[in-house]
């Protein structure tokens, strides 16, 4: 037999425990569209995050928005509003969120970004409530939309559709109520493809070595 080496209990596992890793994020992707923050202006905030969009009728869908805060743990602070554009066509309305005090964010004015068509949060991305009605360091939150759009615009509709940068700038979060006294305002990206699963192969590889 050509083309084989042999390899010890311990490789074989490692590249086992690859494949599962791939398999798992190749179906997460395709679940959901799955970003992250870029450095805040002020270096403070962080998160992770996931959109999915489901069509519910001919003209009709729901919107998930997923956000985790990633922000360090010694210095607190809590995402209290984020913003988001959409393809032309599209309206959104509040539903829910895992935050009580938030609701429906529009024409957001999220300076010193350009605006972006919707949001959520307590208020207004600027000010609005107490930081702390906003997502603490380590918890996440989910918040939902309704969708409207002609019958034409919505068969198009993706996750994508949602996470529409040709303004230059597809999604940001709000940071407040830092142990620092300061705030952020930070960027979020989808990664580039493979690059989430490429990450977790060299920190087994890593490990491995150890």
């Amino acid at each position: 037999m050509t083309g084989f080496t042999r390899q010890g209990p311990l490789a074989i596992s490692a590249f086992s425990a690859a494949l599962v890793f791939l398999g798992c994020a190749s179906s997460t992707a395709s679940a959901a569209l799955v970003f992250s923050s870029l450095p805040g202006l002020e270096g403070n905030g962080s998160f992770t995050g996931s959109l999915s969009f489901t069509a519910t009728g001919a003209t009709t869908g729901t919107l998930s928005v997923s956000l985790t805060n990633t922000s360090p743990i010694p210095n607190g602070g809590y995402l209290t509003a984020f913003a988001f554009n959409v393809v032309d066509g599209v309206s959104l309305g509040f539903t829910s969120s895992g935050q009580p005090a938030w609701g429906l964010l529009s024409a957001v004015d999220a300076s010193p970004y350009p605006a972006f068509d919707y949001g959520a949060g307590d208020g207004s991305w600027l000010d609005g409530g107490a930081p702390s009605t906003g997502i603490a360091v380590g918890a996440t939150s989910i918040t939902a939309f309704s969708v409207s759009a002609s019958a034409g615009v919505l068969a198009t509709l993706t996750d994508a559709s949602f996470f529409d940068g040709t303004n230059g700038y597809a999604f940001a979060a709000r940071f407040r109520g830092f142990a620092n006294g300061g705030s952020d305002k930070v960027l979020g990206v989808v990664p580039a493809p493979g690059a989430i699963a490429l990450l977790a192969l060299a920190g087994l590889a890593s490990r491995r070595r150890r």
